[in-house]
């Protein structure tokens, strides 16, 4: 088996991918998610018991959650999602390196130094797909939510590879309430994050900002018990 060109597809889709913010209004075949998930489900997990549940949501039940969303997020409602969220208060070192906004309806491209309007977070930038991730909630929410995490980037990855864009998104779970509402079969579940599945709109700014990462030096240390 050619083991060097499997490589390079991997490296490829790595460096590739990126949080589209503008989907194009093209529908996803179910085999097409089945498809995706077939190579995704591979990811690890604690002990192999593939902690995880996945949510395909589209549809008129798309419809519903994007409205409710748009209505709660558009008066500032909290919400209260079932896995705690991060602290807003992030070290200085950290906040440095971010380069969205904060603001639900409206996108930094930091290529351009401008603050340019996009496609709304609560209609998940126009994806026909989202998925939304969940673990038991009778598990310990925060290893169960790390292997929820480890799918949620194998399948990016794998959807990158086959040409289609997402976006990792909290924002998706904010309101739990309105998801265990619409979205039944999820009793005894708890959502851990949402990612929009689509095709890219390669003609919107906000998709063509350069991106960056940190030195990997600031990333890694290795230590060997030498002083």
């Amino acid at each position: 088996m050619d083991r060097g060109g499997c490589d390079m597809q991997v490296s490829h889709a790595i460096r590739e991918r990126r949080s589209v913010r503008a989907f194009l209004d093209e529908p996803i075949p179910a085999e097409t998610v089945l498809q995706i998930f077939d190579l995704a489900k591979w990811s690890p997990s604690w002990a192999n018991t593939q902690d995880w549940n996945v949510y395909v949501v589209h549809g008129t039940a798309l419809e519903r959650i994007k409205g409710a969303f748009a209505i709660l997020g558009g008066e500032g409602m909290q919400g209260v999602t079932d896995v705690p969220m991060p602290s807003r208060e992030w070290p200085e070192y950290l906040t440095a390196r971010m380069n969205v906004s904060t603001s639900p309806s409206e996108t930094t491209s930091a290529s351009l130094g401008v603050l340019t309007a996009g496609p709304s977070i609560w209609d998940f930038y126009g994806a026909p797909c989202l998925l939304l991730f969940a673990v038991d909630a009778r598990l310990e929410p925060t290893y169960a939510a790390f292997d929820a995490g480890l799918l949620v980037q194998t399948f990016c990855l794998a959807a990158e590879d086959r040409g289609f864009s997402t976006c990792i998104m909290a924002t998706a779970v904010r309101y739990a309430d309105v998801l265990h509402e619409v979205i039944a079969q999820a009793a005894g579940q708890r959502f851990v994050v949402g990612v929009a599945l689509g095709r890219a709109d390669h003609t919107a700014v906000v998709n063509r900002g350069e991106r960056d990462r940190v030195a990997t030096s600031e990333l890694v240390t290795f230590v060997n018990g030498e002083e």
